[in-house]
């Protein structure tokens, strides 16, 4: 466990995840360390991959060393058996579903009762975007109920949130890794448009490839991605209500993008579903992963298209040993530093209403990253713009 804390400072942070600098305040490190004082869950922020998991061990290195530290099942049991045991010896736990979760959340209890604590990543999936902060889920909260169950203190869930900005202009490197991306897709895009606008291209290629095959009507470029996005989502939808009534949720929202979030969640919960329901659902699920980035705004940051590439690459690229490797395992495009804030803890109490826990905790988490991305600006100055293709 400490063999990783070293590389981690020493070689992976500084070489491959290319963080220079980490900003957590006097106060803030008081703040962390008080709050491990008594059982506690960790809950930062989850705005990128692999970079986040990192930080989670420079932070846990630092301030909770043997806590149980939650992870995807694909990252703890899907890099192979050496991996996994070194995943397993540092602690981390496979965030399962069905009946194995029951024994994750008892496990994780019980590193509190001890006094490790646990981490856990409370929107429960990578977000993508530095700028803003997905839906909670009461993964963190259940963990410190079966706490209060076996400590006579009360839990703490501990709110925290990270900003990372380039240091640098990383428009270079972003141009050499759409480079790459467009070659093995097989899109072109003129590079003097620019990063953001060739991630655009890249956007509108891959909404059509899935639409495609099951003529889904998206409508001509001109409405712009985030209306044909929106329209294609609608329409996948539309089709799966009417074909298989018998698994269509109870309760949708309004807007697309969270009922089909909805319909994604209600399928994986279901044991023998037809497997034409499950490839309809696999392009629901696909679509999801070209949500685009900040459609109500006129620019985008350098570090929201980095995040975007990342996760094209992830989602989109197989095959080649590079793209197997970048998968679990991305280089950043340039330099950059990583800005921490730690809210005040929210203690769980025995009946804590779960929907009041997570929106002060949402509540503390934001103002926590508000807090940073100022630090940022004040430290770096403003950040590298690009005009934003899927502007509505």
């Amino acid at each position: 466990m400490r063999v990783l804390g070293w590389v981690n400072d020493h070689f992976i942070l500084p070489r491959i995840a290319r963080v220079v600098d980490i900003h957590l305040p006097a106060d803030d490190r008081a703040r962390l360390h008080a709050a491990c004082a008594a059982p506690f869950v960790l809950c930062p922020n989850h705005p990128e991959f692999f970079t986040d998991w990192m930080l989670d061990k420079w932070l846990t290195t630092r301030f909770a060393p043997n806590a149980a530290s939650w992870a995807d099942p694909a990252v703890v049991n899907g890099m192979g058996r050496a991996a996994r045991w070194v995943w397993l010896a540092n602690g981390l736990v496979a965030a399962v579903r069905g009946p194995e979760l029951e024994r994750a959340l008892d496990y994780s209890g019980e590193s509190l009762a001890r006094g490790d604590g646990a981490l856990i990543h409370p929107e429960g999936e990578v977000n993508w975007d530095n700028e803003a902060m997905g839906p909670l889920r009461a993964g963190a909260v259940r963990i410190a109920e079966r706490a209060n169950a076996l400590a006579p203190r009360v839990a703490h869930v501990v709110p925290l949130a990270w900003f990372i900005r380039f240091r640098e202009d990383a428009t270079p490197g972003l141009q050499q890794e759409l480079d790459y991306v467009e070659r093995r897709l097989g899109v072109t895009a003129p590079r003097l448009a620019g990063p953001a606008q060739r991630l655009g291209t890249l956007y509108e290629h891959l909404l059509e490839r899935e639409a495609k095959p099951y003529d889904i009507e998206l409508g001509p470029r001109s409405d712009g991605f985030a209306c044909r996005f929106e329209r294609g989502l609608a329409e996948a939808m539309q089709r799966l209500s009417t074909a298989w009534p018998e698994y269509r949720p109870p309760v949708l929202p309004a807007a697309p993008e969270a009922a089909a979030r909805v319909w994604r969640s209600a399928a994986r919960k279901l044991t023998d579903p037809s497997p034409d329901f499950r490839r309809h659902v696999t392009v629901i699920d696909k679509m999801l992963r070209l949500v685009p980035a900040g459609v109500h705004e006129p620019k985008l940051t350098q570090e929201q298209v980095s995040e975007r590439v990342k996760r094209l690459r992830l989602d989109w690229l197989r095959g080649t040993l590079r793209d197997n490797v970048t998968r679990f395992v991305p280089r950043a495009a340039a330099r950059r530093d990583v800005f921490i804030r730690v809210a005040e803890p929210v203690a769980i109490g025995a009946q804590a209403s779960h929907d009041e826990a997570l929106a002060t905790m949402r509540e503390r988490m934001l103002v926590a990253l508000a807090t940073a991305r100022k630090d940022a600006l004040e430290r770096l100055g403003p950040p590298v713009l690009y005009a934003n293709p899927f502007h509505d």
